[in-house]
């Protein structure tokens, strides 16, 4: 079998800390996904996870960080092997995504290139795949689907940062990653993934065609497009909680809704 990339199943590796929308986020995305599965398909992915949902995998990449790295080939500086946690994607100044995982000898930590990679590896090849392999694949392009909505998991070339550093939300001093990881969405929304995706699905079948239209790159761009204001927001500022929340859940909501319908659509033409 021809192999698109490899998962290092090795735990003693270190990786970022950096999670996106966390469960409820990342169970909500699997849920409206699976709301929106061809029989086909979600029958396949079921047998492939053993009789469990994508939603309980929805998180297990952030949660075995270690267990689940790729392995991007060498390092042209010195012919070592570079091995990474692609979840995030960078985006060009015109907020098209980047395609590639490197640029020069530098690498880019890029989740569509392995979201295709993958989607492609078990549309061609999934009953060759090792069973570890197979369920890794699904789990991942699961979880970066969802990691690729998230803003901040873009990076942009006026910030690289990614949201690592503190601002005051309320008289809460946070990382602003961490805003977006869990608190845009769960200060508002504290109810279960079951509830917020009831409340979060919600497109006619029209808007859900025009979403998810073209392939994880386009999607890649929207999403930069949509993000870009969220990283107009510098270390140490000082964000008015109900006003924060009024101007960005809307953004989160409809990132995580989109999310949901193009995990749904990747995922129906990889096991159709």
């Amino acid at each position: 079998m021809k192999r698109l990339f490899t998962l290092i199943l090795v735990s003693a590796l270190t990786v970022g800390t950096a999670a996106a929308w966390g469960r409820l986020g990342h169970a909500t995305v699997a849920k409206i996904a699976e709301n929106h599965l061809t029989k086909k398909a979600k029958k396949q992915i079921t047998e492939y996870l053993h009789g469990e949902s994508i939603v309980k995998w929805a998180s297990y990449a952030d949660d075995s960080k270690s267990d689940l790295l790729v392995d991007v080939g060498f390092e042209p500086s010195n012919t070592k092997r570079h091995i990474s946690y692609p979840h995030t994607f960078e985006a060009n100044a015109d907020c098209t995504a980047y395609r590639d995982i490197r640029k020069g000898d530098t690498y880019v930590k890029n989740c569509i290139y392995f979201i295709e990679k993958m989607a492609n590896d078990l549309k061609e090849n999934a009953k060759e795949m090792s069973d570890s392999v197979r369920v890794a694949s699904i789990a991942l392009i699961v979880h970066f689907v969802g990691d690729m909505h998230c803003p901040e998991h873009i990076r942009y070339p006026e910030d690289q940062t990614i949201g690592y550093y503190k601002v005051y939300f309320g008289k809460e001093q946070i990382r602003y990653h961490s805003l977006w990881d869990t608190q845009i969405i769960a200060t508002r929304l504290p109810w279960s993934f079951t509830d917020t995706a009831y409340l979060l699905d919600t497109y006619t079948k029209e808007q859900i065609a025009a979403a998810t239209a073209g392939t994880p790159y386009d999607w890649g761009y929207d999403s930069a497009s949509a993000s870009r204001k969220v990283h107009e927001v510098k270390e140490g500022a000082k964000l008015d909680k109900r006003l924060y929340l009024d101007e960005y859940q809307p953004l989160a909501e409809d990132q995580i809704r989109k999310a949901g319908y193009r995990l749904a659509a990747l995922l129906n033409e990889t096991f159709k």
